[in-house]
């Protein structure tokens, strides 16, 4: 059974026409997989860590 989410999301893709739909589960590997491809892509800076750890600048235009 299709939830209604599932629905909207499906009637929002027809007409943007996205490259894809990805669903967020929270978990610790997707954190780490989303942390690790935006300090490769430079929206991501890791902050001092010793004073800030698991901190970061997050800029949507590098």
């Amino acid at each position: 059974m299709t939830s209604s989410v599932e629905t909207w999301v499906e009637e929002v893709s027809r007409t943007t026409h996205p490259d894809r739909v990805v669903w967020c589960d929270g978990s610790d590997a997707e954190n780490e997989h989303l942390i690790s491809h935006m300090l490769e892509d430079g929206t991501l800076i890791r902050l001092n860590e010793q004073k800030l750890p698991n901190c970061y600048l997050h800029r949507s235009n590098p």
